[in-house]
């Protein structure tokens, strides 16, 4: 069977990063974004948390992290470029900054 085929279920959303979500005002743009991940990346393993930036530790932001394993390069680039060409038209560059899309 074609994996890309296969049905997976949704990544679990923890109660906190609902809770963000809401307090920021993006709540309506995380499934939106959730499925933006799964259409990007549609064979990967997909993990929604809340993190902060490394280097600034007062901006937090609900990471949509990839399971990587098992990609080549090329269909990481060819994700990346989906995700990127289409996060703007998703929801509001303003309010794009609180998801962020990386790799495990």
């Amino acid at each position: 069977m074609n994996e890309a085929l296969t049905a997976r279920p949704g990544p679990v959303v923890p109660r906190e990063v609902r809770t963000f979500a809401a307090e920021k005002g993006v709540d309506r743009y995380l499934g939106a974004a959730i499925e933006l991940a799964r259409r990007a990346f549609p064979v990967s393993g997909l993990a929604v948390s809340l993190a902060r930036d490394a280097e600034d530790e007062t901006h937090q932001y609900i990471a949509l992290d990839i399971e990587a394993g098992g990609r080549t390069a090329d269909e990481l680039l060819a994700g990346q470029r989906v995700w990127s060409g289409e996060i703007a038209r998703t929801c509001q560059s303003r309010q794009a900054v609180y998801f962020v899309l990386g790799w495990r």
